[in-house]
């Protein structure tokens, strides 16, 4: 067999394990974030507002940046696990500090203010960015 071939026979197995696994840890994260935010985003983006579309893009591409630091530098599956939910925990941590400390942008968001929304997502992004580095170290 060439060895191409035999590297993805032996390697994508490993492939399925740790996609699965973030996607978990990932899609956990998305759930718990909709259930502890201040204003109901997923209902809003049904109603067309485009600011809580926004705000909600930030943290889904927020969320999954630092996992995938934690992927890049994976040891195993259990490093994944551990550093991926830390990652997931500090993130949740991160947003609904960035959520307090610019208290009025929430509101701003369930009043359609995309300016608002957009200032949010680039705290989220930014905060993001931060600790996928800090993983990487």
């Amino acid at each position: 067999m060439h060895p191409s071939l035999e590297s993805l026979a032996s390697g994508f197995p490993y492939l399925i394990f740790y996609l699965l696994l973030v996607t978990t840890i990932y899609l956990i994260g998305l759930i718990v974030y909709v259930k502890l935010t201040p204003h109901k985003e997923i209902e809003l983006i049904q109603d067309g507002n485009m600011a809580a579309a926004i705000s909600f893009s930030g943290l889904v591409i927020g969320l999954a940046l630092p996992l995938a630091a934690c992927l890049i530098y994976k040891i195993s599956l259990i490093d994944v696990l551990v550093w991926g939910s830390v990652s997931i925990l500090l993130q949740l941590f991160l947003f609904r500090l960035t959520d307090m400390v610019l208290s009025g942008l929430p509101k701003r968001i369930e009043e359609g203010e995309v300016p608002a929304a957009t200032v949010l997502a680039s705290f989220k992004l930014a905060g993001s960015i931060i600790l996928a580095v800090a993983i990487a170290g």
